[in-house]
């Protein structure tokens, strides 16, 4: 199990917790690679979380991925369920895919640091906090991926260089806006399937000179039917169509108290 750095829940290791504490070994012991990850392949079914401290030093409960270089796999988001969610702080060349996350005490997806994260065909639902919270210069892709019915926001990004790029991703039905770019994030949407509707506040928004750029025609209904606007500009935020001979459409400028 050591030379070919897979570690499996739970026919090799109990617990997911467990997994995670083990493959810091493997890739400490391995010199594991972007190349040749540890990778956790966890089965199907419920897989309970232990209460911890997430990155932002609150008591939750998360997975904390302490290693550079793993990939964190499930069977399926509908097949495979973590029963809390994840913490990658400063860690680079995170891969999380084919899951899904609920998250009661916080967070589902927690990114901070300069942490690296790639997400793919997962699902953040019912979560207390947000269903993915990326912040401190940290980088994260997220492919195929759902992101609903959370207590607060669906994806909430801020601060300086922190990037986040969604490729056909849904968000929707969460407690407060879908997607909100804060305080100089910068978000790059993609992807015709992209879908972000039915947030109990607004859609998209973009504060605090956060930067929401949409790489679909300005006719696509990428953001619909939420109970705030869809759209919304705050205090130096932009909202952008980004058209193919690369210009830009921005949306007029929307205040929350319009």
């Amino acid at each position: 199990m050591l030379k070919q750095n897979v570690i499996r829940v739970p026919e090799g290791c109990p617990t997911v917790n467990h997994a995670l504490e083990l493959a810091v070994v493997f890739s400490e012991r391995n010199e594991c690679t972007r190349e040749n990850p540890v990778q956790v392949q966890v089965g199907e079914g419920n897989h309970e979380m232990w209460t911890c401290v997430d990155v932002l030093g609150s008591t939750t409960y998360h997975i904390p991925v302490d290693c550079n270089n793993v990939t964190i796999v499930g069977k399926g988001k509908g097949k495979t369920t973590i029963l809390g969610g994840f913490g990658v702080n400063g860690k680079q060349n995170v891969k999380i895919q084919k899951l899904s996350a609920r998250n009661i005490a916080g967070h589902g997806l927690s990114c901070a640091n300069g942490a690296t994260v790639d997400v793919t065909e997962c699902c953040f639902k019912s979560c207390r906090g947000d269903g993915m919270y990326v912040t401190g210069g940290a980088t994260v892709t997220a492919t195929q991926c759902e992101f609903m019915e959370n207590g607060t926001w669906g994806v909430f990004c801020e601060s300086a260089n922190t990037k986040a790029r969604f490729n056909d991703c849904k968000v929707h039905h969460n407690g407060e806006d879908g997607l909100n770019a804060y305080h100089h994030a910068v978000v790059d949407l993609h992807g015709t399937k992209t879908d972000i509707h039915s947030n109990k506040s607004d859609g998209i928004l973009a504060d605090k000179r956060g930067k929401v750029n949409i790489h679909l025609p300005s006719q696509h209904n990428t953001s619909h039917d939420n109970v705030g606007q869809n759209r919304v500009q705050e205090d130096g935020g932009s909202i952008a169509n980004i058209n193919a001979d690369g210009t830009f459409t921005h949306v007029e400028e929307v205040h929350d108290d319009e």
